[in-house]
C-alpha cells in the first residue's frame, strides 16, 4: 500500500512540474535575432558530460556509498536544470517554426515546418526526461532521454545554421554561439 501511495505522489509531483513549465512556455518571438536572444544557454557537451552513464559507473565505483549519492543528487539537480532550460528553448523555437510555418514565401514555411517537427520530437524527449528524472531520485535507474535531447538540439542547430547560411548570415555566429555541439 504505502509504495502505490510513493508511486501516486512521485507521478502527481512530475505532473505538476511538467504543467509548471507548459505554462511557463508562451513566449512568442518574432524573428530569428530575437529567438536567439531569448534563447537560455545550453551547453550540449556540459549537459552529455553530466549525463553519461560511464561517468556515473566511474563514480559508483571510486567513490564511497554516500559520497557517490550526494554527488549522485547534485548531478541529477543539475540535468534537471538542464532539462528545464532545453523545454523552455523547444517552447521558443516551436513558437517561431510556427511562425515561420505560415510565411509567404515556400522555403521558409518548408523549413518551419521541418523546425517544427525536431522542436516537437526535442519536447518529447524532454518529457520523458523530466518524468525520468523524478524517479532517478529515488531509484539508482539511469538518465533518461538524455541521448535523444543532444541529437534532438544539435538538429535544431543544423536547421538553425542552415537558415543562416542563406537568409541571416550576420546572425551565424550567434547561432552557433547557442547550438555548438
Amino acid at each position: 500500500m504505502i509504495p502505490i501511495v510513493l508511486l501516486l505522489l512521485l507521478v502527481a509531483g512530475a505532473a505538476a512540474a511538467i504543467a509548471r513549465l507548459l505554462r511557463r512556455s508562451m513566449e512568442q518571438p518574432s524573428n530569428l535575432s530575437e529567438l536567439l536572444d531569448r534563447l537560455e544557454p545550453f551547453n550540449v557537451a556540459c549537459f552529455r558530460h553530466i549525463a553519461s552513464d560511464l561517468d556515473d559507473e566511474y563514480l559508483k565505483k571510486r567513490l564511497p556509498g554516500r559520497e557517490y549519492r550526494i554527488l549522485r543528487w547534485i548531478r541529477l539537480r543539475a540535468i534537471h536544470a538542464y532539462y528545464t532550460c532545453a523545454f523552455r528553448n523547444s517552447s521558443l523555437l516551436l513558437s517561431y517554426a510556427q511562425s515561420l510555418s505560415r510565411a509567404s514565401d515556400p522555403e521558409l514555411s518548408a523549413f518551419g515546418q521541418q523546425l517544427n517537427s525536431t522542436a516537437i520530437q526535442l519536447r518529447l524527449a524532454l518529457v520523458r526526461g523530466i518524468i525520468g528524472i523524478f524517479f532517478c531520485y529515488f531509484t539508482p535507474l539511469a538518465v533518461p532521454s538524455w541521448r535523444q535531447i543532444t541529437q534532438r538540439y544539435d538538429q535544431i542547430g543544423g536547421h538553425l545554421k542552415a537558415l543562416c547560411e542563406t537568409h541571416a548570415p550576420d546572425l551565424g555566429v550567434a547561432v552557433s554561439d547557442h547550438f555548438s555541439s
